[in-house]
Parts: structure tokens; sequence; C-alpha cells
């Protein structure tokens, strides 16, 4: 066990939400699981300012969490380091969640409240600004690995069904270099990127700018030191900090610029969505429409 002051800091701020009851509560918890050890120099009456709550709220979240004052929550902010692996993210989550449909309702709490804190970090026209993007692409890749590979593949299958040339990069090794080939003036280029910056990330931000390609960042850590700088960055999130990561939030706003580009020329979409049917009315012999709904 590690203390400080007789404090036990052993176990993860993530794994204290489960003692937080309240819907105030949790929101200080959350915001000072979000900041990390920024909120270490934090006094209560600015953390109640950025929360939206009171000084007194603030204390209690830190007496709630099993700190026995806010300096000693502070304290272990100061000096957590959040490298839990999978397994204690997915303990943390499933201990704050309760067991069968109270997990899916507390599961969609999250996502709604997720969903809530990115409509305040990507304003209107910042999404506009990387609709606008793609749309005077003529050419959009989606590069994501792991689990956002398959977020990648899913955006650009949708763009392609609504008559927008797509594709998606899912290498992070030297056959990454083979995707790179690929990326030509004109093009855009959609990184899906979450904590820390792998080296192909950089690589291929590199390569897009050489060859004069536009670039959308999707992450949950704004503020990258970027050698090649993006042309728009979305804070999309990826959940509660500490708990079991989520791209509820990613896939919404993928569809959301999707849906956004093809708003912009409905006539092609209309399009390339008659032609797919058509298309599939050659190979099955008969009407099988796309369900539209």
């Amino acid at each position: 066990m590690t203390t400080i002051d007789g404090v036990d800091t052993t176990e993860p701020l993530g794994r204290r939400l489960a003692r937080v009851t309240t819907a105030t509560e949790r929101k200080v918890a959350e915001y000072l699981l979000q900041a990390g050890a920024r909120a270490a120099a934090m006094s209560a009456q600015e953390i109640a300012a950025a929360v939206g709550t009171s000084d007194a709220t603030v204390v209690r979240t830190a007496k709630t969490l099993g700190y026995p004052s806010l300096r000693d929550l502070r304290r272990a902010l100061a000096t957590e380091v959040d490298d839990a692996d999978l397994a204690s993210r997915l303990d943390a989550t499933l201990s704050s969640g309760g067991a069968g449909a109270d997990l899916l309702a507390t599961s969609a709490e999250r996502h709604m409240q997720a969903l809530d804190g990115m409509l305040q970090r990507i304003t209107p026209d910042r999404f506009q600004s990387a609709v606008t993007l793609l749309r005077g692409a003529t050419h959009t890749w989606w590069c994501g690995t792991g689990p956002s590979a398959h977020l990648a593949g899913y955006a650009a299958f949708l763009s392609r069904r609504l008559g927008r040339p797509s594709g998606a990069f899912t290498h992070s090794g030297t056959g990454h270099a083979d995707e790179l080939l690929s990326v030509a003036d004109g093009h855009a280029v959609v990184v899906l990127a979450y904590g820390r910056l792998h080296p192909y990330t950089r690589v291929l931000l590199r390569r897009a700018t050489q060859v004069g390609a536009r670039t959308v960042l999707v992450t949950d850590t704004v503020g990258h030191k970027l050698a090649t700088p993006v042309d728009v960055e979305l804070d999309a999130g990826r959940g509660t900090p500490g708990l079991f990561a989520s791209h509820a939030t990613t896939i919404v706003l993928l569809e959301a610029l999707v849906l956004g580009v093809a708003a912009a020329d409905p006539e092609r979409a209309d399009g390339a969505l008659a032609t797919l049917n058509d298309l599939r009315s050659q190979l099955a012999g008969k009407r099988l429409d796309v369900d539209p709904s």
C-alpha cells in the first residue's frame, strides 16, 4: 500500500467513482479524472467554477472519494499516473455500474454525459470547418489502428455509400508505407488518434502535408505538440477517464461528418444510393434495396 500522510493512494481515482452516488458530486469527480495532475494546483473555488457547482460540493466529493480533505485528494492527483491496464479499467467500470439492467442504464447515462461534453468541446464553427474541408476533398482517407481501425472502415463505408470516394488506413507498421503511397494532392485525411500520438501518425501527417492533402485530427487529448500542424482538431473524447474506453462519441462524430458532407450535395448522395440499389438488384436478381432506416 502506498500512502501520503496516512491516506491510501494505491487505488486509482477512476476506481473510486463507485463511491459517488449523487449527480453533482459525480460531475466533480469526473472533472478531476479528466484534469488529472492539472487539478492538483487548483483551489476548491477554481474546481467549482470549472464544473459549475459550489465549493462545498467539491469538498464533499473529496471525502466521498475516500480522502480526508481536498488537500489530500490534490496530493494524490499530483502523484497518480494513470497507467491502468485494460483489466483494471474494466474492473473499475463494472464496480461503478452495477449489474444487468443497471449496467445498461449506467452505460447509457455515461454516453449521454460524454456526448454533452463533446458538444461543449466541438463548437458548431469547428465542426463546420471539418465538414467544409472534407466536402472539398476529391478523396477522403479515414485512418485508425486497433479498435479505431473498425471505426475508420465504417466511416469509409458510409462515405462511399453516399457518393464520396473514400478508403481506410488501418496499418501502423511498415505496411502503412503502402497506404501512404495513395495520399495525393486534393485528398483529405481523417486521423483517429487517442492518448499519445504514435510514430506512424506523425509520419502520416508529414506525408499528407508534403503531397498537399488536408488533415483532420479526431482525438481525446487536445494540444498535441505536432511538428506538422493539422488543419482541424476535434476533441471527441473517449468516455470517462480511468474507466473502460468508449468510442461511442467518435461514432456519433464520424456519422455527423459524413452526413454533413452529404447534405452539401444531396443529389450526389441520392445518385450514389440509386446506383447501389441497382447493383444490388443485378446481383440478387430482384429488388433488394438498402434499408434507409
